[in-house]
Parts: C-alpha cells; sequence; structure tokens
C-alpha cells in the first residue's frame, strides 16, 4: 500500500479453483571468467537469477495479472507494490529484498519461504487492494489502514490459494519470534494516554491481528481494550467479503479511523527496533539485526510458536470435526508449517542445483532484472523495420530484369526493355544473428541511452517475429547485482520473447568503462561453435582497446559477417566522426546516425549484406 506494503508472506499452487500447472523451471547455462581483466560474477548470482526466475514467474501467476514487474533492490528494503503508468498504460510494481544480499537469522531453505511470502503477500494486495487505499489518510491513518487491509488480503489470498496457509503460519511465527514483548514496552507508572502506552497498545493490536496472538501482556484492561477492537475489526472484514471496491474502501478508511479511536492512539508509530516499527520492518534484514537475536533463539521461538498452534489444531478438530474455517490451521498445516511444504521443498531443489557451465560463456552472467519493455516499443521504428523486411517476412525477393525465369506482362507493358522476373528465395527462419550491445556510461549522454533501448528491444522483436535465432550479450548495469557482463539470450534458447525484451530494458548504461575488445575476446569460441550469419555490435564508437577490438573483428570475420551501427550524440562524437571511427575497425559493414528512426531500412540493408 501507499507506504510500501512490506511484509512476507504465501505461495502453494493449490487453488481453490482450477489452475494451471505448477512451474517448471528451465535449467540454463551461466559461467564464471577469470580472464584479461573481466569483473568476476559474483558466486551468487547463479542462485539469486533462480530466485527471480521463480520471482518473476509468480508474480503474475499469483496476482492473475500479466502487468506486472518485479525489481530487486541491492538495499536492504523490504517489499512492496504500487502502480505506475507506462507509455500510457498502468503496471503494478513490486519490489522485493536483493537475495544475495537478503540475510535473516534463519536458514537459507526457511530465508526462501520468508522470502516467496513476501512475493505472494504483495500479489494479494494486487489481487484484492483498492486503489484508494494506497495514498489515504494522515499518517497514522495510513498506518492502521495497513494493518487492517495486510489482515483482509491474507485471508482472502489463502482462499485463493489455501496451499499458503501453512506457509503463512511460518511466516507469523517468525514475525512472533522477532516482534517486541509488549510488556517491556508499557509503562504502568504512566497514563494510558502516555505516548509509549500508546505505541504499546499499537504493537499489541499489530500482533493480535496479523499474528493471532500477541508477545507478552498489557494490563487486564489494556489487553480487552485490545482484544475488544480486534475482534471488531475482523468482524467487519468478514461482512465485507464480496463487496464492491468503492464499498471496501470506505468501510476500510472508516474502519480504521474507528479502530484508532476506540485504541487511543492518536500518534503515527515509532520507527524503533524495539517498539512500534511497522509490520513491514518485521521481514527487513535491518530490524532483523537489529533485533540481536541469535538464529537458535529465533528457531526456538518459531517451533515453540508452531507447537502451541498445532495444540490448538488438535482441540479444534475435536470439537468442529471437519468444519474448520479455511483460514484457521490443522494439524497437518502445523506439520507443514514446520517442514514447509512440498512444493517450496521442491522449488527451494531447483534453486539449489549447480546449473551446467557453458565453457564458451565463461564470461557471461545471466541477466537477472525485468523491467515492462513497452516503453521501449517504437511503432514507428517497428513499422519501418517491418517495410524494409517484407520480401525476408514473404521469403521471396522479385528481381525484374532484361532476364529471367518468366515474362511478366505487367512490367512488359511498363517498361519493355525489362519484361522478365525471376524470384529468389530468402527464407529467414533460423538465420543467425548475434548482438552485442554497449551499455558504457557514455551511451547514457544526451538521453540516447533510451534510444539504444527501443532499437534493440524493436528491432529484436521484429527480427524474432520474422523467425530469426537471436543471440545477445552486453556489458552494463543489472540493478540486481551490479556492472556486469549479461547474457539476455543464446542461441540454444528457442525465441525472443517478451521476457528476453523485459530483461533487455532493464539494464542501465553504467558500465564504467567500453571493454569491447574484451567482449569480442569472451565470446570468440562461441562464435566459432554457433557461427552466426552476422554479428552486430551496437556500441558509441570508441572502446578502450582501440587495437584490440581492430584486431577481433578480423579475427571474427573469419566465422561471421561482422556489422556495426550507432546513434551519435551520447558520447559527445558527431555522426561522421563515429562512423569514421566504426570504418577504422574493418566491420564488414558499419554505419551511424543521428535519429534513432533512420536506423531500420540501413539496418536491414546492413544485415542483408
Amino acid at each position: 500500500m501507499g507506504k510500501a506494503y512490506q511484509k512476507t508472506q504465501r505461495l502453494n499452487y493449490e487453488r481453490r479453483r482450477s489452475s494451471p500447472s505448477p512451474h517448471r523451471l528451465q535449467a540454463k547455462s551461466i559461467g564464471k571468467f577469470a580472464g584479461r581483466g573481466m569483473r568476476q560474477p559474483q558466486p551468487s548470482v547463479t542462485a539469486v537469477a533462480n530466485v527471480m526466475d521463480v520471482t518473476n514467474f509468480l508474480s503474475k501467476y499469483l496476482s492473475g495479472k500479466q502487468n506486472v514487474a518485479v525489481s530487486s533492490s541491492r538495499g536492504r528494503s523490504g517489499f512492496s507494490a504500487g502502480t505506475r503508468t507506462i507509455a500510457g498504460k498502468p503496471f503494478y510494481e513490486i519490489s522485493v529484498p536483493s537475495w544475495s544480499q537478503y540475510d535473516l537469522p534463519v536458514g537459507g531453505f526457511d530465508k526462501y519461504r520468508i522470502f516467496r511470502e513476501g512475493l505472494w503477500h504483495e500479489t494479494d494486495h494486487i489481487r484484492h487492494t483498492p486503489e484508494a487505499i494506497y495514498k489515504w489518510g494522515t499518517p497514522v491513518q495510513h498506518d492502521m489502514v495497513n494493518i487492517i487491509e495486510d489482515r483482509r488480503i491474507e485471508d482472502l489470498g489463502i482462499e485463493d490459494w489455501p496451499g499458503y496457509l501453512p506457509e503463512r503460519l511460518y511466516t507469523q511465527a517468525y514475525a512472533y519470534a522477532l516482534r517486541p514483548d509488549i510488556s517491556k514496552i508499557y509503562n504502568d507508572k504512566a497514563a494510558p494516554e502516555f505516548e509509549g502506552n500508546q505505541q504499546a497498545r499499537y504493537e499489541a493490536f499489530l500482533q493480535r491481528l496479523l499474528i493471532g496472538r500477541t508477545k507478552g501482556e498489557l494490563p487486564k484492561a489494556e489487553q480487552e481494550r485490545v482484544e475488544e477492537t480486534a475482534k471488531h475489526v475482523e468482524t467487519e472484514l468478514a461482512r465485507l467479503k464480496g463487496k464492491g471496491e468503492l464499498e471496501v474502501s470506505r468501510s476500510l478508511m472508516a474502519l480504521s479511523t474507528d479502530a484508532l479511536s476506540k485504541l487511543g492512539i492518536n500518534e503515527p508509530p515509532k520507527k524503533a527496533s524495539n517498539s512500534g516499527s511497522g509490520w513491514e520492518d518485521t521481514f527487513s534484514e535491518d530490524y532483523a539485526k537489529a533485533q540481536g537475536k541469535s538464529p537458535q533463539k529465533v528457531k526456538a521461538d518459531v517451533e515453540k510458536f508452531i507447537k502451541e498452534k498445532e495444540d490448538q489444531a488438535k482441540k479444534d478438530k475435536r470439537e468442529d470435526g471437519d468444519k474448520t474455517p479455511p483460514t484457521e490451521a490443522t494439524k497437518q498445516d502445523a506439520e507443514h508449517a514446520r517442514s514447509g511444504s512440498e512444493q517450496v521443498q521442491a522449488e527451494w531443489e531447483k534453486i539449489q542445483k549447480k546449473e551446467t557451465i557453458d565453457p564458451d560463456l565463461m564470461a557471461w552472467n545471466r541477466t537477472i532484472s525485468a523491467v515492462p519493455p513497452e516503453m521501449y516499443r517504437d511503432q514507428r521504428f517497428i513499422n519501418a523495420m517491418n517495410a524494409s523486411l517484407k520480401d525476408w517476412r514473404t521469403g521471396y525477393k522479385t528481381i525484374i530484369g532484361e532476364s529471367g525465369s518468366r515474362l511478366s506482362i505487367p512490367d512488359y507493358i511498363r517498361h519493355q526493355d525489362t519484361p522478365f522476373a525471376t524470384q529468389l528465395k530468402r527464407n529467414v527462419k533460423g538465420k543467425k544473428m548475434l548482438v552485442l550491445a554497449d551499455f558504457s556510461g557514455s551511451i547514457s549522454g544526451a538521453g540516447k541511452e533510451d534510444d539504444y533501448k527501443r532499437a534493440l528491444v524493436s528491432g529484436m522483436e521484429v527480427l524474432g517475429s520474422i523467425g530469426s535465432n537471436i543471440a545477445l550479450f552486453g556489458f552494463g548495469e543489472d540493478p540486481a547485482v551490479g556492472n556486469t557482463f549479461f547474457t539476455v539470450k543464446r542461441f540454444e534458447e528457442p525465441k525472443w520473447t517478451p521476457n528476453h525484451s523485459a530483461k533487455l530494458s532493464a539494464i542501465k548504461a553504467e558500465y564504467p568503462s567500453t571493454p569491447t575488445g574484451t567482449a569480442y575476446q569472451a565470446l570468440e569460441n562461441y562464435v566459432k561453435r554457433s557461427r552466426p550469419d552476422v554479428f552486430v555490435t551496437v556500441t558509441d564508437g570508441q572502446p578502450d582497446d582501440r587495437a584490440t577490438v581492430k584486431n577481433m573483428v578480423k579475427r571474427l570475420r573469419q566465422n561471421t559477417r561482422m556489422v556495426a551501427f550507432g546513434i551519435s550524440g551520447g558520447s559527445g562524437m558527431a555522426r561522421a566522426d563515429m562512423e569514421a571511427s566504426l570504418k577504422d575497425f574493418g566491420y564488414n559493414q558499419s554505419f551511424a546516425v543521428d535519429n534513432l528512426h533512420d536506423i531500420p531500412q540501413r539496418l536491414v540493408k546492413t544485415l542483408t549484406g
């Protein structure tokens, strides 16, 4: 919601209604490189990439929407969801912590459970939270509506995905282990309206509503006050099931104001490690570190919480038979909360799998980040590219001349000296094109980074649509891992998809140098093996080592056709100077343009030779 709905919540593919089959991860190669000054990939990049692949899939699968983007922060921020408009279209954005830096006082598997719970929780917001709630109210009203809405959407999420119940239970146990003891916050020598006592009631209400019980107790009258308010909220939330968005929004606002009044809270919660911290903080790395609790202590508290839930579930079972409410834990749910659901365990095994390393691509990290590519789909560019590729799309080009395979009557009437037509077959299906994209810092100047992305995203999608087999590599910054030599797609992947466009769109032009020659060296064996029909370099024409580039272009030309183009302005180089620079390297063909929309026709001519 408005202030970043950060928290950790659930998954499981068991849906109340019919649902598609579970996602199956595809193993992909990723390598490590130790040569020629290349930046070493982080050891965790493979696991990070696997986690983000699952995350990107689940964000759409669980929310039921395709217009969802997931970003990973390299800082210690938590989970959040929001909306933004891209190219005139609304998109949902989910932010998750960077897996490589997400450090919690639990083991790797349990950390993953917390992580995927946070994603599930944000997808529940996307499915169920009214837009008006995201930014409503004063700070204290907004904090309260966050708590109430968190409870509402989690209950609805369990009804959508029953298999998430044990995972939710585990997350509640973790929260119970980390949240403060309310008895240590409350000052019974001070008046109830004392600010610290307001914070104690706030914390007690948060724990009661979102965890199901409080850690410690307040004085009897204060504890009853919290319990009565929580029951009132639960009753009202039950009444809202099936209501329209407008009624839900108004009711949540009124309910939040009412809860604040009943609790006697008029100050927003303090962001302190020992009291009043927001629910979303519970699952951040900073909050965990501030508590200073050992993994052993957290594990013991988690087990204690689950054991109590298990005992309560047995009691409920005896009293109610099989009528346990769908959001209440059963004995089996408690058992799964302790060990992790089977589907979570299966995901974790896939994430942990060692991937086969392609020895010819040791330098290249798989791209992790992804953003909606809509803003880089340039329709004018696409139309011009399609027009220029008309012959490739049909598979034939007609040549009119003085001789040919057949007499063309229309051409005889128009041009009697060239009446013959010959059709040349130009089948492009499977034609291999390797692209190297320069996303060095110099590309970012004068807005040229966006032009490069428009050219690449639009061009690759058009070429992919006519059956070209594309591989795309580059150097730049992946927001999730920093500066890197990246691969968006290899020839071994069947076709260019919107997912590839999303990964390409996420790369930032912030690489600190322009190691084009080193990139050529790192691709040489792959080029020899795959023998692409054409090798396209998109660059500003100013590499760090011109001699190495010149030498590598000459070497690579033995196995492929080398072409290059650039858009002048970003590096401060004029078009004529850029063309001269590219020509000096010895490419089979090269060109530079001042304007993005001058590229399609020249690029097609260059690619076709």
